[in-house]
């Protein structure tokens, strides 16, 4: 009696699981066995019949509507596949239920020695060549648009590998997919391309980059794979084995730390590049055929399944038998650090947009609502006709400024005008930035030196008011662009009609990586801002969304309610998936994140302010009185008692507004304000602390993870109480000061 072979795989899961388990079901219909693919229901025992299930770990884990009782049962009659890497929870998952079973198999050899090492009876599936997943055939001649490739999930690791790399990878044709690994990949999406469009893409693309997504050196075989079978060249992190194939010969393996120059250099080699696509694809064509190398396994599956007997074996006492891979806490830990830097990132954005607060308000309380601007133009600028604006905002950025404004100089392949809008610089940034214009007449440069700090968000509003051209990119004086990156976002732009900004990847060297990495998704930007603020605007969009000053002019938030605005509206985004642009800023320290001081930038704004109210009146007691000396020292006396010093300071106020009883309440809220700051800066004294002790915790506490979403739930506390309250409470006072100073 024939064999029939069930292939199982979760439809919830990720599509790779899917297409592996299709690729196997494929090859043994080739050999010619009865196949069901893909099965339904869960696996039951039966004589004759073989269960296989791809992807333990989600096959069993993503059944909402079965019993732990009923998952145990199936497991022991099924073969399972696995396909993850020792040292993750995914692979303990897999194997817990994968060890039920009469026989297990795993697509590695690493994880193979792995599970014989915990006892269990482990044969190696070698995944090779099916001419299903080749949209190549050969053909030397094929011409591939792309140099790069990069396919993966995100991982911490990678991240800074890619941001390290961007100088050297910039001047290539590179397309970089990156997902989130804490998201189940079960549809595709652009960062995630499966099945068909993937094989196409690595069939356009010379070179494949690859590096581990932690420090367990596991080979991903089925990613190389796919791009040998369609012959790109991988460049590959070393690792402790290539299975079948042979570093030098059939592809190329270098140190982490040599990798990015490693690619960048073996790109200029076409030659070299052919010769090892060729080998290798002539290698897995002949030596690793998939229906050869799966014939015998099915055929000792075939004898085993004729045994009733056979079909399943008592279950080991897993948890107790075997024990976890030490590799975890690596995951663990990777995890963790990435949550505590997002926790850390968000408390300095925080504290940023504090001190701007208060500098927002600032100019208007100075110099009423038309503000002091010098505005300064190269001999370039009167008649020369651009393709687009670069938009540079600056506020005491002398260190970085040249360096952003000259690698926009050297942008190839387009026309771009200049227009800088500095915030009230306290340093020589403006005049480095006129010296700038005085020894490069050619370029066209406009400088609006604004006298004080009116907020990025008001800062970038003129700026794009002053464009002369549609497409405005806004450019961070901290940070600098890429010869072509102009030059691709506008062509992202062309090829994108309903796109109202197009953006890319932007590399943060010694900090997080990088970031603007993922691809337009409305329902991901409702979980929070991905997109930064470096990308190339229309200005016409801006225009209709009413600019970025109509929401909220400090950072973060500025830039994500423009995206949420121009979602709104119906617009879409072009992501260009390559390295545009880097930041010239390390990142800060962790510490330094969490205890950067805005208490001299308060209390200037505070001193700022029109004069404090002369008279205070309590419900039940004799009302207190408040005066100014000649020196602008503020007492306070009750009736009948002492003037003593409340509080010093020197304030320049309007003397007209001394005796102005409609201050009376401004000082109250002033003084509320005060106590509320403080109460926040305890706050955050204690949220400092905890981040300091969760440092000293072991990372492969079973906690961590726990701790670390707590930590993420106080500061949303925070953030609502602290961003909200306190910035409703400020513009209340300015308000009401401005008025009561009659601007």
């Amino acid at each position: 009696m024939r064999t029939v072979f069930n292939v199982f795989v979760n439809a919830r899961g990720s599509i790779v699981e899917t297409e592996i388990a299709e690729l196997i079901a494929t090859a043994m219909l080739d050999l010619g066995h009865e196949v069901v693919f893909p099965a339904p229901g869960l696996p039951e025992a039966h004589r004759n019949t073989v269960n296989l299930v791809v992807a333990p770990h989600e096959f069993f884990h993503l059944q909402p509507d079965r019993t732990e009782r009923e998952l145990l049962r199936a497991a022991k009659a099924s073969v399972s596949i696995g396909i993850e890497q020792p040292g993750t929870s995914w692979f303990e998952l897999g194997t817990h239920y994968a060890s039920l079973g009469s026989t297990v198999l795993d697509i590695s050899p690493y994880a193979i020695a792995e599970l014989n090492r915990r006892g269990l009876d482990a044969t190696h599936l070698q995944l090779g060549y099916h001419p299903s997943w080749d949209r190549w055939g050969g053909d030397p001649s094929r011409l591939r648009h792309k140099d790069l490739l990069f396919l993966g999930s995100m991982t911490e690791r990678r991240s800074r590998f890619l941001g390290d790399a961007a100088p050297l990878l910039w001047d290539y044709e590179t397309d970089i997919r990156l997902f989130e690994f804490n998201r189940l990949m079960s549809k595709p999406q652009a960062n995630f391309v499966t099945g068909a469009e993937k094989w196409q893409l690595l069939a356009d693309s010379r070179a494949l980059l690859n590096v581990h997504r932690n420090d367990v050196p596991y080979f991903e075989w089925v990613r190389v794979l796919e791009a040998v079978t369609n012959g790109c060249l991988v460049v590959t992190e070393a690792s402790t084995d290539y299975g079948p194939l042979i570093a030098g010969e059939h592809l190329l393996a270098t140190p982490y730390e040599a990798l990015g120059a490693y690619a960048a250099s073996l790109l200029a080699d076409e030659p070299l590049r052919q010769e090892i696509t060729t080998a290798a694809y002539d290698f897995i064509r002949t030596k690793l055929e998939l229906t050869s190398l799966l014939a015998p396994i099915c055929e000792t599956l075939s004898e085993q399944a004729a045994r009733p007997a056979q079909l399943a074996r008592s279950a080991p006492n897993y948890r107790s038998s075997f024990e976890r891979h030490p590799a975890t806490k690596g995951e663990l830990l990777e995890a963790t650090s990435t949550g505590e830097l997002r926790i850390r990132k968000r408390i300095k954005d925080l504290r940023d947009s504090e001190a701007e607060l208060a500098q927002t308000h600032e100019a208007p309380l100075r110099f009423g609502d038309e503000q002091n601007q010098e505005v300064t133009t190269s001999s370039a600028w009167d008649g020369f006709e651009a393709q687009v604006t670069v938009l540079v905002t600056s506020n005491n950025n002398h260190d970085f400024i040249g360096e952003s404004v000259a690698s926009v100089m050297a942008s190839e392949g387009i026309s771009a005008e200049i227009v800088i809008v500095d915030n009230g610089s306290q340093d020589s940034s403006v005049s480095l930035i006129r010296s700038m214009m005085r020894d490069h007449p050619e370029c066209p440069m406009m400088l609006i030196a604004n006298s004080a700090n009116a907020g990025v968000g008001t800062a970038r509003d003129t700026g794009f008011g002053v464009a002369r051209t549609e497409r405005v990119f806004v450019l961070d004086a901290e940070s600098y662009v890429f010869p072509s990156a102009l030059r691709k976002l506008s062509g992202a732009l062309d090829r994108a009609p309903d796109a109202a900004f197009a953006y890319g990847i932007i590399a943060c060297p010694g900090e997080s990586g990088i970031i603007s990495h993922l691809a337009w998704d409305i329902e991901r930007l409702l979980e929070g801002n991905y997109i930064d603020a470096m990308a190339m605007l229309r200005r016409s969009v801006w225009e209709q969304v009413g600019g970025f000053g109509a929401f909220c002019s400090l950072r973060p938030w500025a830039d994500y309610e423009l995206w949420l605005r121009i979602a709104a509206c119906g617009w879409e985004a072009a992501f260009v998936p390559e390295l545009l642009a880097s930041r010239q800023v390390l990142g800060v320290s962790q510490q330094d994140a969490v205890e950067l001081d805005t208490e001299v930038l308060e209390h200037g704004a505070l001193r700022r302010l029109p004069a404090p109210p002369l008279s205070h009146a309590d419900d039940d007691n004799e009302p207190a009185i408040k005066f100014r000396s000649d020196d602008g020292t503020l007492f306070e006396k009750e009736s009948g008692t002492s003037a003593e010093p409340m509080e010093t300071r020197v304030v320049q106020t309007p003397s007209d507004l001394d005796d102005n009883p409609r201050i009376l309440a401004l000082e109250a809220e002033v003084g509320v304000l005060r106590q509320r700051v403080k109460q926040r800066e305890a706050a955050m004294a204690v949220l400092n602390r905890r981040l300091v002790a969760l440092e000293r915790l072991d990372h492969g506490g079973a906690g961590i993870l726990e701790h670390a979403t707590a930590l993420e739930d106080e500061l949303e506390r925070l953030r609502q109480t602290r961003m909200f309250r306190w910035s409703a409470l400020l513009r209340r006072v300015y308000t009401q000061a401005r008025r009561v100073a009659g601007v």
